[in-house]
C-alpha cells in the first residue's frame, strides 16, 4: 500500500482538557467556494458524552490551493432539551438552495446498548435548515412523533449517517440511516429516509436484508437512460467468531433508495474488529476527460470489465475512505471503484493517514473558476489515539486517482480472499 502525509492537512477540531470532538461531516455548497465542516462536541470519551453540533465554514483560496476556515461555532438551534445531539448528516437541495442538517437527539445519558437490550427507544429524528450557506439556522424540527411514528415503534434505537446525504436527479433527498429492530436478537440494518417534496414529508425505506449492517453512506450512479442506481456501503455489524474477519457490506437499489438488493460482504474492503464508519462519493468519469489521469483510469476500468461489448467511453467512479487494518482502527486510506453495469471493482487503498484513525468523510468539490475538481477528506486521527483531533485535507481529484493507481497490489496471506468480488442480484 502506498501512503502519504499531505502538506495540506489542517486540524479543524482538536481535543481540549474538558472536551473533544468526534463524528465528522462535510457539505460543499454547489457553485460556490464554500465548504461546511460539522462535528459533535463531546464532554467525555464515550457516545453518551456527546453534547452539541459544532460548525466551521471554509472558503477556498485559489492562491494557497486550500480552504481558509472561520472559527468553531455551535449550531445552537440543533439541540433538544435534555437530549444530546449526535450523528450530523447534511444534504443540500439544489432546487431550493436549502441545507438540511439531520441528526439524532438522544435522551440524557441513555446509551445505545441500554436501548437495544431494553427495547426502549429514547432517540428522536431531528433536523435544522439553512438558506444562507450555514450562517443562520432554523428552529429544530422533530419528526419522531408524527412522520415516522409508525416505524419507530418497532425499533429499539436508530441513527442517521453519519456524514452526508444525497439528492437524486429527480429531486429526491435521501438520508442514510440504520436501526436496531426489536425482538430480532438486536440485529441492525441500514435503510434510508427520503423526501420527494423538498423536505415537507419524509418516508422510510426498507431495511437491507441478509447481512447485519449499521452506519452507512450512499451514492447514485447514472445508468445512461435517465435512471440511477443507488449504491449503499455500510459498516458490518455481524458478530464474528474468534479468528474471523469483518468486511464492508454493500447493496444496490433501482427505485431511488426505497428498497435494496440483499446486502453482501465486499472482501476487498476490510473492517477492523467491531467495524468502523467509512465514506463514499461518486462522479462520472467525464469529469476527468480533460485532465491527464483520464486515460489511465479508463484503461483501469476497461481491464476490470469482462464483457468488452458493454464498454462505453463514460463510466462511474467511486472513492471510498476507511481504515485499512484488520487489527485495529488505523491507517486511513482511499479506495477507488469503477462501475459500468455490474460488478463494482475496487483497487487497493492509498493510505492518507498512517497510524491511529477512525471515522472519515469525503466531499467532491467543483469550485467555480477551477478546471479540475477537488476531493476533501475530514477524518479522526491522532498520534496515540484516533480521537485526538479531526483533521482536513484537500487535493485535486487527478492527484488522488494517480496516487491510487500507482499502488502495487498488496501481497499478504489474505490477498486471495480479499480479491474476491461481491456479486449481488438485481431486481
Amino acid at each position: 500500500m502506498g501512503s502519504s502525509t499531505s502538506s495540506n492537512t489542517t486540524v479543524l477540531f482538536k481535543k481540549e482538557d474538558n472536551f473533544g470532538y468526534r463524528i465528522p461531516a462535510l457539505l460543499h455548497i454547489p457553485d460556490t467556494d464554500v465548504l461546511l465542516a460539522i462535528s459533535e462536541k463531546r464532554l467525555g470519551p464515550h457516545d453518551e458524552n456527546a453534547d452539541t453540533l459544532m460548525l466551521r465554514k471554509g472558503t477556498y483560496n485559489k492562491s494557497s490551493k486550500n480552504f481558509e476556515w472561520d472559527d468553531v461555532t455551535c449550531i445552537e438551534s440543533a439541540r433538544l432539551k435534555d437530549h444530546r445531539s449526535m450523528n450530523p448528516c447534511p444534504v443540500y437541495d439544489k432546487e431550493t438552495g436549502k441545507i438540511f442538517l439531520f441528526f439524532i437527539a438522544v435522551y440524557e445519558d441513555m446509551t445505545e446498548q441500554y436501548q437495544i437490550s431494553s427495547g426502549r427507544n429514547v432517540t428522536r429524528l431531528c433536523f435544522v435548515t439553512s438558506m444562507d450557506e450555514g450562517k443562520s439556522w432554523s428552529p429544530l424540527n422533530d419528526l419522531t412523533g408524527c412522520q415516522i411514528r409508525q416505524y419507530i415503534k418497532n425499533w429499539a434505537t436508530f441513527a442517521v449517517g453519519p456524514g452526508h446525504g444525497i439528492q437524486l436527479r429527480s429531486g429526491r433527498l435521501i438520508i442514510p440511516a440504520y436501526a436496531y429492530i426489536k425482538k430480532s436478537n438486536s440485529q441492525s440494518h441500514a435503510f434510508t429516509f427520503y423526501s420527494d417534496d423538498h423536505g415537507e414529508i419524509w418516508r422510510v425505506g426498507d431495511f437491507l436484508s441478509k447481512e447485519e449492517c449499521g452506519e452507512c453512506q450512499i451514492v447514485a450512479m447514472n445508468q445512461g437512460n435517465e435512471s440511477e442506481i443507488v449504491y449503499c456501503n455500510a459498516r458490518s455489524m455481524k458478530h464474528m467468531k474468534h479468528g474471523e474477519h469483518q468486511y464492508r457490506v454493500q447493496a444496490f437499489s433501482t427505485d431511488g433508495g426505497g428498497t435494496f438488493t440483499d446486502g453482501c460482504q465486499v472482501k476487498k474492503l476490510v473492517e477492523p474488529p467491531k467495524g468502523c464508519h467509512g465514506s463514499i462519493i461518486h462522479f462520472p468519469a467525464s469529469k476527468l476527460s480533460q485532465v491527464n489521469v483520464y486515460p489511465a483510469i479508463k484503461k483501469h476500468n476497461f481491464q476490470q470489465e469482462k464483457d468488452a461489448s458493454k464498454l462505453t467511453e463514460d463510466f462511474e467512479i467511486i472513492l471510498f475512505s476507511h481504515t485499512t487494518s484488520m487489527e485495529s482502527r488505523r491507517d486511513l486510506g482511499i479506495y477507488l471503484g469503477t462501475y459500468q453495469g455490474h460488478p463494482l471493482t475496487w483497487t487497493d487503498p492509498w493510505i492518507i493517514c498512517p497510524g491511529p484513525s477512525a471515522y472519515s468523510e469525503l466531499a467532491f468539490i467543483e469550485v467555480p473558476g477551477i478546471e479540475i475538481p477537488l476531493v476533501a477528506c475530514l477524518f479522526e486521527c491522532g498520534s496515540t489515539s484516533e480521537s485526538e483531533q479531526i483533521s482536513f485535507t484537500v487535493s485535486r481529484v487527478d492527484e488522488i486517482i494517480q496516487n491510487i493507481l500507482e499502488i502495487k497490489p498488496h501481497d499478504n496471506s489474505f490477498s486471495q480472499e480479499r480479491d474476491q468480488l461481491c456479486f449481488c442480484t438485481f431486481f
